[in-house]
């Protein structure tokens, strides 16, 4: 393997590249269906269990159920991908906490040791204590919990990080007993990925195709030939357009070729770099000027001269007098925006690049802040008329 000071650069690299086109997403929720299956098929064929002593009898998932992640992020509690219910010497089921990391440079102990998941169980999440009892049979909480495992692919890098001083710097640094390595081939876990077109072409043309046949090349590949094809949907269209439509993998190859000589993956990414760095300025301005100009100061100030006293802070508000103000405020918010993005996009159709319009929109931005505060205005006359 590379050294790794190089190698580190490299992948942090590629990983930014890469979120161009949401390429860590896609491989995140791949790991966790492949990852499950994989899980399930040491249970069915009873191989051994890295904990000495117990046995897996059962896997609850918890990952891909919106509704239940969505409880389970209101806990405020970290919760596992997984409950694995195993058994012990005594017969006894015992539960255990199991998340799958592509990355384990990204893994905690907090995530998985024993006393996350009991704080989880003692919290009583309602859809994750239906499942639970549904599933297991029995009460969650009456159950003792180990410390848990972390489920990764075999890379070199996840192997490297076991010992690198990164991990062992950590409180609690993760440790090989507590890592689940599988053997996943590339062309299986990449091969349905969008964005794999692209990748598989960038190979072709650094004529490199026999990296696609380890991980760790498929990875490279597919992580900047998703951010490729990102980066060619976004360029294409102005800053204004917030939904571009999708470009296939042709179509941005052909593009990347066109600009970028001599043909070469590393020379499409630089290329890329520069043109999304200077977008990213652009859009940074953007967030700017779509920030609503009327805040709850504002708010204050206006029902001040009718003769309405707020607290200086929105928190102090009562719970009902809250979700008044604070809908009227976002109802104002999303109409700025709204008007942001209309008035940017018939200006750059007009004929004006993306900065020439923000240029113009800056200088212009009193109108803008007036029209917020009329718009408030008006709401909260309304609001007041309502309420008698």
């Amino acid at each position: 393997m590379r050294g790794q000071p190089a190698t580190s650069r490299e992948l942090r690299r590629e990983r930014m590249a890469g979120n161009w086109g949401g390429a860590s997403e896609h491989i995140g929720r791949q790991w966790e269906e492949m990852g499950l299956r994989m899980l399930q098929n040491r249970l069915d064929v009873q191989l051994p269990w890295p904990v000495k002593g117990y046995i897996p009898r059962q896997l609850v998932a918890l990952a891909g159920d919106e509704a239940l992640q969505l409880a389970l992020s209101r806990s405020g509690l970290p919760s596992p991908d997984v409950v694995v219910m195993l058994e012990g010497s005594g017969g006894r089921p015992t539960l255990q906490a199991l998340d799958f990391k592509w990355n384990l440079e990204f893994a905690s102990y907090g995530q998985i040791c024993s006393e996350a998941l009991t704080a989880l169980l003692q919290r009583a999440v309602a859809p994750l204590d239906a499942l639970l009892q549904q599933t297991l049979g029995l009460d969650p909480r009456d159950l003792p919990v180990l410390d848990g495992l972390l489920a990764a692919p075999d890379l070199p890098v996840n192997r490297w990080f076991l010992t690198s001083d990164r991990n062992l710097r950590q409180e609690y640094p993760i440790e090989s007993r507590e890592v689940i390595f599988e053997t996943v081939s590339p062309m299986e876990f990449f091969g349905p990925l969008p964005g794999w077109g692209l990748a598989t072409l960038l190979a072709q043309t650094d004529r490199s195709t026999t990296r696609l046949q380890t991980l760790e090349g498929a990875e490279h590949y597919y992580r900047v030939g998703t951010g490729l094809l990102g980066a060619v949907t976004q360029l294409q269209v102005s800053i204004f357009v917030r939904h571009p439509a999708p470009v296939d993998a042709k179509t941005a190859f052909d593009w990347l070729r066109s600009r970028i000589r001599p043909h070469a993956s590393i020379g499409f990414l630089q290329h890329s770099e520069k043109l999304m760095a200077a977008r990213s300025q652009l859009l940074s301005r953007l967030r700017a000027l779509s920030r609503s100009p009327y805040r709850f100061s504002n708010l204050t100030e206006t029902l001040k001269g009718l003769g309405i006293v707020l607290p200086e802070k929105e928190d102090g508000l009562p719970s009902q007098e809250r979700e008044r103000w604070g809908e009227m405020l976002r109802r104002v918010a999303t109409e700025h925006k709204e008007l942001v993005y209309r008035t940017g996009l018939r200006l750059v159709q007009s004929g004006l690049t993306d900065a020439e319009t923000l240029s113009r929109m800056e200088s212009d931005y009193r109108r803008f802040a007036d029209r917020a505060r009329a718009h408030a205005e008006k709401l909260i006359a309304a609001s007041l008329a309502a309420q008698g």
